[in-house]
């Protein structure tokens, strides 16, 4: 499989094509960017690629020997280029947010259907080893029935870009759509997914934007979602010093932790098992984890299977997103959600 990636910032150059260039099966052999040091940086890593200044470049000369497009610009031009991706054809691998609100979510959803195309959004944690390790602890019934789970994610402020195009655009709502909800809310809450299936019924959220010298957007969130019967509380900051993740799940029978590389199981009357698995949560590049993402991806391909679990999974935080902003602009209050994801599928 050929594919072209448009867009050759952070997430292209560190999180895609390290994976990308491990593989035989799918073959990078295209960049679209605006930025000629960009493309300069493309061709740095790939001699014989070509290299475009414009997607429609791309689609006007080369764009029968493409098979997939994957899509690595800021938020807010993820809609239109996708819309263009599979109007010519494409199957899409889309970074996240795939898009902004419910409505564009759904006119996507639409025309991928109507063209048979894959549209794949890059919900990349669902790959991070640990997680996909504690989900096979919580279905073998380590920890009996899971009754709760408390997520902490603590950033260094946002994430900044690559220095030829504005590095600061995740601060900047026109480019970003939002702040840490749309960011690492995203991520917790496809964890929560791969951990525990089903879809939350309710959300009770608190923002905040609090380093207003930095940026206006929300840096802190703390929101609990009912899901299902069980609570599970995210705490998320952009106010650290250093990037951190801790994860603990709490069951009938016991309880499962996890920091960085580090699993702790704890079960009733067993001494506690330490499960080593190397996954690199403060690696904002995550690079280790793409294979997964580009494993579902062909595998989705092949099958014909157009409503990739992440693709259903994107409709679900949009809602989750847009109650939490509800929810903290009235206090806290309980707010339902309306998206209902399927069942889990493993991957």
């Amino acid at each position: 499989m050929k594919v072209a990636i448009v867009g050759f910032g952070f997430s292209a150059e560190k999180g895609h094509i390290p994976a990308y260039r491990e593989r035989s099966d799918i073959h990078v052999t295209a960049v679209v960017d605006p930025v000629t040091a960009r493309r300069a940086a493309a061709l740095r890593q790939y001699q014989n690629i070509r290299v475009y200044e414009t997607f429609d470049d791309l689609l006007e000369e080369y764009s029968d020997e493409i098979d997939i497009i994957d899509i690595c610009l800021p938020n807010a031009f993820h809609m239109e280029n996708v819309k263009r991706a599979l109007a010519a054809d494409k199957h899409v691998l889309c970074e996240k947010p795939l898009v902004l609100n419910k409505a564009e979510y759904y006119e996507l959803v639409e025309i991928a259907n109507q063209q048979k195309r894959i549209l794949y959004p890059c919900h990349n944690y669902k790959f991070a080893p640990a997680i996909v390790h504690a989900a096979y602890l919580i279905n073998s019934g380590e920890i009996g029935q899971p009754l709760f789970a408390s997520f902490n994610i603590f950033g260094a402020g946002f994430q900044s870009g690559v220095p030829q195009w504005q590095p600061d655009w995740r601060k900047n709502k026109e480019l970003s759509g939002g702040g840490i909800m749309i960011d690492h809310g995203l991520d917790a809450i496809s964890v929560a997914q791969t951990l525990f299936g089903g879809s939350p019924q309710r959300i009770s959220a608190h923002t905040r934007s609090l380093n207003q010298a930095e940026s206006q957007l929300e840096d802190l969130a703390v929101f609990c979602l009912d899901w299902d019967g069980k609570l599970i509380n995210i705490s998320l900051s952009s106010l650290g010093s250093i990037p951190k993740a801790y994860y603990r799940i709490q069951g009938t029978e016991g309880e499962i932790s996890i920091e960085n590389n580090d699993i702790f199981l704890s079960v009733k009357d067993q001494p506690v098992q330490h499960i080593f698995v190397p996954t690199y949560f403060d690696d904002p590049g995550h690079a280790n984890w793409f294979n997964g993402v580009i494993d579902n991806l062909l595998d989705c391909i092949k099958t014909g299977n157009t409503e990739p679990f992440p693709l259903m999974e994107a409709g679900l935080v949009l809602d989750i997103v847009e109650k939490a902003n509800y929810s903290s602009n009235n206090g806290g209050s309980w707010m339902g959600l309306e998206f209902t994801a399927k069942s889990l599928q493993m991957v």
